[in-house]
């Protein structure tokens, strides 16, 4: 598996990802993170496919934000997610983030256990946060400054 930056010819690979995962966000909100945050945005490849991707950004100064996390329902359980979310928490690191935050489904007990499985835990509960007014879990991780 390798772990890269996002290049623009990943967009369909990206799209496709997110309309099996999740089919929340507009595509184009991925053009314009590699716009404006592309040391963030993180694919994992197996064989020359993109199985995967993350992305994250600066959300102030000392705070990595998680945008979104998302694995190939195929290539799930292999990994991936969690050497993209090692990559992002290095690149927060060298930024100078102490914690990362993130926001969850509340329904998506696998996300959040996957999730605590690499230290995050709960600080709140955002009420209808999603569109179709499920509420997310907010969560978040504090990093060690140590590389």
């Amino acid at each position: 598996m390798l772990i890269r930056k996002f290049e623009p010819e990943d967009f369909p690979c990206v799209i496709d990802i997110e309309r099996q995962v999740f089919n929340e966000h507009d595509p184009y909100f991925y053009m314009q993170f590699y716009e404006t945050c592309s040391d963030g945005f993180i694919v994992a490849e197996m064989n020359g496919l993109v199985i995967g991707y993350v992305v994250g950004f600066l959300a102030n100064e000392g705070t990595g934000r998680v945008f979104s996390l998302a694995v190939h329902p195929a290539y799930q359980g292999r990994g991936a997610g969690s050497a993209l979310l090692k990559e992002l928490a290095g690149i927060f690191r060298n930024f100078g983030a102490l914690e990362i935050i993130l926001e969850v489904r509340s329904s998506n007990t696998r996300a959040r256990k996957f999730y605590e499985k690499h230290g995050f835990y709960q600080t709140g509960i955002v009420e209808k946060y999603y569109n179709d007014g499920e509420n997310a879990c907010l969560m978040r991780l504090r990093l060690n400054t140590s590389k």
